[in-house]
């Protein structure tokens, strides 16, 4: 790796990722922080896709918003589909720094890092075909880049052992998930099946696939041999446990940052792709029922790792060991007295492990030499940081126990150790009886040390679970201070955390500007409190954690969208979904400040409610006491009253209309308008549509038509029609009271007064 000790000030590394978590995302995280922090630069990783993804299903592309940090980073690495086709072609054309993992797009001139996709489904076709295997299937979604290339290299791997694939063969997902993984074991099985044995393009899709045949009946590996690739848990867990190509997502992000760096300081580093070497860990699913084995692969060709393939028992130890621990440390070596090497020379962590345990299995071979009980803790400890896989004891024992036999055999041939030199100073019987002791010894610290990271994965389980139930009740009780003040936190959160929400709250990323509404854990941090920031300069240094990788997650659950949750802490490499827990804590948030948004907004509602209640009280007595005076006058005056109340569309109408009409006085209940409109005369109609209709329009002034009303006996009355129109607080009409007047006499009594007058003019 390049010595960044060396070069300038230390950087900020963006990495954009559609999630910051899980076996996949969090071990390339994890690759890439450790690559980076070794130099002291600052890394950011930027989740892409909202927090709240569907555990079963995950999108093809991100969503469309601006992506926080790009000003402020040095350099960036892009993870799979984090951001679209053209803003992948546009930051590679802006000349920041960049590498891109498992992505591709014409003409792109950074350099992109894959793991051995080819190498990895070649060596798994290769091991099917070894067990017998012809008709050999293929499960997974080929539009990715990597499954793209996992799905060429089956077929060519078919094609070099004269075999044509079938389209009936491939057995496609819609995602890279467990339940795609089932539909398509479906669909296989309804079509018949043709296949004995399935290459899956993820661990995920495989384990889907699996369950769906087991459910339908079927054995495995009996009826269908399957082999994934991941080497995720979910895999391990799975009965029949899952053979897997183990891509070491890890190292596929330490080569990333590598390469970033070496660009960042001006040396070439050509396009096209990088391969980071993959391991073939075959377990019951392919057919290997006897025990778990392991090939480590380069382009698909098995060596050994860590010592040279000599075919012993050594190199065999070497190879499996870094293929269960993780080989990313690097530690000075402690040269043993009187041997070679005093030199001080850097070696991997897994190195050293695998020297430590050959030397003490030597020893005890050459001259029945029993290290301390000291040195069997040291090595349990050395075991439990190199975070050994959850199969590791059960691939170690085969190969520490064949080199055992190896050096066992050499003690009767010869009476020494052989070729792993030394004279005997102990009888060969002694010395059997040390390695054997030695060798129990071994197995029992390489056990203390590999249940110790699963004791303390249970314990993080355990701790997060008692989190995530405090956190979500804090959640569902804050206001909208403590939210924006980050109260809410888990008590054990020790890294910086910010809060910043998009101007205005509420109104999503169309601004594209944010304010720090909330700070915690950091007193320069807390200053920035209130200060506004463009998408792209977000989030400050200020903000970014100083000893661990800053996380930057979306706010935003289904519609809403917030802003953006800054956290420091360590990646979550083992969840086996998209829900890790700094995913869980912004999703949850934006839910809170759904809630909280929502609250606001009835409590304002009900402040306007209740206004309204008391105009309509007010404007309830003010009629009322109208309704008292005018009902004298009209009783009067012998007129017909009417009330519509235009929210339920009823009218009521007094006695005294129903008595003018010649219908029952009696029957006071509410009726519908047509009770008038369908009386009125058709030449009258229109009008007095036209006039209610202006009313309820919102037109000023009162209604004041006459028009011609049909009585209950056939004939029309002609009425004269008043009323006025009341409005709520919005301008809105609520009722309409009017009166009418029978002026048919007048009419009568004005045309006889008519005719009389043209009669008197007349000469007798």
């Amino acid at each position: 790796m390049v010595d960044v000790t060396t070069h300038r000030r230390n950087l900020t590394i963006g990495v954009l990722s559609p999630v910051v978590g899980g076996f996949y995302f969090g071990k390339v995280l994890a690759g890439i922080a450790r690559g980076l922090r070794a130099g002291g630069h600052r890394v950011v990783a930027v989740q892409t896709y909202p927090a709240d993804l569907d555990r079963d299903e995950f999108p093809d592309q991100p969503p469309h918003r601006p992506i926080a940090g790009l000003d402020a980073m040095d350099g960036v690495i892009v993870v799979t589909s984090a951001v679209e086709h053209d803003v992948l072609r546009a930051l590679d054309r802006s000349g920041k720094p960049l590498v891109v993992i498992s992505e591709t797009v014409d003409d792109l001139r950074a350099p992109v890092v894959t793991p051995d996709n080819a190498g990895g489904v070649r060596a798994a076709v290769e091991h099917l075909l070894q067990h017998g295997h012809q008709r050999i299937g293929f499960l997974g979604n080929p539009r990715q880049h990597d499954l793209a290339e996992r799905h060429a290299a089956y077929e060519a791997a078919l094609r070099a052992h004269g075999i044509e694939p079938r389209p009936e063969w491939v057995y496609r997902t819609r995602d890279n998930q467990e339940a795609a993984g089932a539909a398509a074991a479906r669909v296989a099985l309804d079509e018949g099946l043709d296949t004995t044995a399935t290459i899956a393009g993820t661990d995920r899709n495989a384990v889907g696939f699996l369950r769906a045949l087991t459910d339908s009946g079927l054995v495995l590996p009996r009826d269908q041999a399957l082999i994934g690739f991941d080497h995720s848990d979910g895999g391990a867990r799975a009965r029949p446990r899952l053979s897997s190509v183990d891509p070491h997502h890890d190292r596929v992000g330490e080569l990333a940052a590598e390469l970033l760096l070496a660009r960042l300081h001006g040396e070439r580093v050509g396009p096209g792709e990088h391969l980071a070497d993959a391991t073939l860990v075959c377990r019951e699913s392919c057919g290997c029922v006897d025990g778990t084995r392991t090939d480590l692969l380069v382009d698909g060709v098995p060596r050994s790792a860590g010592t040279a393939d000599d075919g012993s028992a050594a190199a065999r130890l070497a190879a499996v060991a870094r293929a269960v621990l993780d080989d990313a440390v690097v530690l000075r070596a402690k040269p043993r007295p009187g041997s070679a090497g005093s030199s001080g020379a850097g070696e991997s962590a897994v190195g050293g492990w695998v020297r430590a345990v050959v030397g003490m299995m030597t020893d005890a071979a050459a001259d029945a030499t029993v290290p301390t009980s000291h040195s069997y803790r040291a090595l349990a400890d050395r075991t439990a940081v190199l975070r050994p896989v959850p199969e590791a004891l059960e691939q170690l024992v085969p190969v520490v126990r064949a080199l055992e036999a190896e050096l066992l055999g050499g003690i009767k041939r010869r009476g020494t150790t052989g070729p792993l030199g030394g004279a005997a100073r102990a009888r060969p019987q002694g010395r059997a009886r040390a390695l054997g002791d030695v060798t129990t010894e071994i197995l029992v610290a390489l056990s203390k040390g590999c249940t110790h990271g699963l004791l303390v994965r249970s314990g993080h389980l355990e701790r997060a679970m008692v989190d995530q139930y405090e956190l979500d009740l804090e959640l569902m009780h804050a206001d909208s201070a403590s939210l924006r003040h980050l109260e809410w936190l888990p008590r054990g959160q020790a890294g910086p955390a910010a809060i910043a929400l998009w101007v205005p709250p509420g109104g999503g990323p169309a601004g594209g500007v944010l304010e720090v509404a909330g700070v915690r854990g950091s007193a320069a941090g807390q200053r920035l409190v209130g200060h506004r920031y463009p998408a792209a300069e977000f989030p400050p240094r200020a903000l970014l954690s100083a000893n661990a990788l800053s996380f930057v997650i979306p706010v935003a659950f289904d519609a809403s969208d917030w802003g953006y949750l800054v956290i420091g802490g360590p990646v979550d490499t083992r969840a086996t979904s998209a829900r890790e827990k700094y995913n869980h804590w912004a999703a949850m948030l934006a839910v809170a400040l759904d809630q909280e948004h929502h609250l606001a907004a009835l409590r304002a509602q009900r402040t306007e409610l209740e206004e309204a209640a008391r105009r309509e009280r007010r404007l309830a007595e003010e009629i009322s006491a109208s309704e008292e005076r005018y009902a004298l006058a009209s009783v009067a005056a012998y007129d017909a009253t009417w009330d519509w109340d235009v929210a339920t569309g009823t009218v009521y109408f007094s006695p005294s209309w129903r008595s003018m009409l010649g219908l029952p006085a009696d029957d006071v209940r509410a009726a519908d308008p047509d009770e008038w409109i369908d009386r009125v005369h058709p030449e009258d109609l229109q009008a007095v549509q036209v006039a209610l209709a202006a009313q309820l329009g919102g037109a000023g002034g009162s209604l004041d038509l006459e028009h011609r009303l049909r009585a209950a006996d056939g004939r029309y009355l002609r009425v004269a029609c008043r009323a006025v129109t009341v409005s709520d607080g919005a301008g809105c009409p609520t009722r309409m009271v009017g009166v009418m007047t029978d002026r048919s006499d007048e009419r009568r009594e004005a045309a006889l007064r008519g005719v009389f007058l043209t009669d008197r003019s007349r000469p007798v």
